[in-house]
């Protein structure tokens, strides 16, 4: 075990970006939070149903609340170790990488109109545009190429989600 150029060595053989501990951690932190308490359960409520999650005695602002605090904190501690991974804190840093957290987020199923979405889903998401965009690295794509291939597949995520809800 050691730590070397940003990367956990075990046993000299495998080495593991050590983002990936910070972010192990906050997966099974949120997974356990929306599914073992009460207040991972009316997020899902508020965000199915606002007024339905209302009449059913949820506190919906409440709610809210805790889940724009609580990301927010999840985006500080991505900040923090963005910085870290970068050796430097720059403002502009993480310019650009919104339309491909968007596309992790609906690849990995959840609905841009609220009520449906999951933990495990998003890391599924997160790591299917990671191969793609490492492919279309190692292709010599521009960025401005990628862009459009990641619009273009959160544009047909979209669609497919439709689709599906419409034949419910």
């Amino acid at each position: 075990w050691g730590v070397l150029d940003g990367k956990l060595h075990i046993a000299g053989q495998f080495a593991l970006p050590t983002a990936v501990i910070p972010a192990g951690i906050c997966i099974i932190g949120v997974l356990f939070m929306l599914r073992a308490t009460a207040s991972g359960m009316a997020v899902y409520a508020v965000g199915d149903n606002e007024q339905a999650a209302r009449f059913a005695g949820v506190p919906v602002a409440r709610t809210k609340i805790m889940a724009y605090t609580l990301a927010g904190l999840l985006a500080g501690l991505a900040g923090i170790v963005f910085a870290a991974r970068e050796h430097q804190a720059n403002p502009d840093g993480g310019m650009g990488y919104e339309l491909t957290a968007i596309a992790m987020v609906v690849i990995g199923g959840t609905s841009l109109s609220g009520g449906r979405g999951g933990v495990m889903l998003t890391v599924l998401g997160a790591l299917t545009i990671g191969y793609l965009q490492k492919i279309l690295d190692i292709n010599g794509l521009d960025p401005a190429q990628q862009l459009m291939i990641t619009g273009g597949i959160i544009l047909l995520a979209v669609l497919v989600q439709g689709v599906g809800r419409s034949h419910k």
